[in-house]
């Protein structure tokens, strides 16, 4: 299915699937799927159909104050897993992957392969956080110390420098 669509598979799932050593210590949540522009409700329609989840409902990118990369988030939930399927404002599924808010996340998996964009921090358990909303004087926000403090209960510290 993730091949059908170019989906990849991000965020904590991700993390928690290639950093073996951390994740013993940590479940994730739900299962976040980021698809390209315009292949969601294609996704949304086989995991209602096929798989049966429930869909829950939607919001578009400014719900949380978000800064980049997405359109739309489509929730849908089935005896008590949670999945969001994350369209992108591109072609690419990849596309909002550079504007999580820590490097720690910034890692997938597609149908056929992986990526660990930054394997030293993440491996050691360490994120370097996301200098975008810095510049814009947004951080950090509310939403953003309530995941930072999610992911410091996991075992993981974060940096503002690479060399801290």
């Amino acid at each position: 299915v993730l091949g059908a669509v170019g989906a990849v598979v991000s965020g904590s799932t991700a993390l928690h699937i290639l950093d073996i050593q951390g994740s013993a210590r940590w479940v994730p949540n739900d299962l976040d799927i980021y698809t390209p522009l315009g292949k969601a409700v294609r996704l949304v329609s086989y995991l209602v159909k096929a798989e049966y989840y429930q869909y829950t409902g939607c919001h578009l990118s400014n719900y949380h104050g978000d800064f980049g990369g997405y359109t739309k988030v489509f929730h849908l939930e089935k005896s008590g897993r949670k999945i969001d399927v994350i369209q992108s404002c591109t072609a690419s599924a990849l596309h909002p992957i550079p504007y999580f808010w820590s490097t720690h996340v910034m890692n997938y998996l597609t149908a056929d392969s992986f990526c660990i964009a930054y394997p030293t921090f993440t491996l050691s358990g360490r994120g370097l956080l996301n200098p975008l909303p810095l510049i814009k004087h947004r951080y950090p926000r509310e939403r953003t110390l309530s995941v930072m403090a999610k992911y410091q209960d996991r075992g993981y510290d974060f940096r503002l420098y690479p060399y801290a």
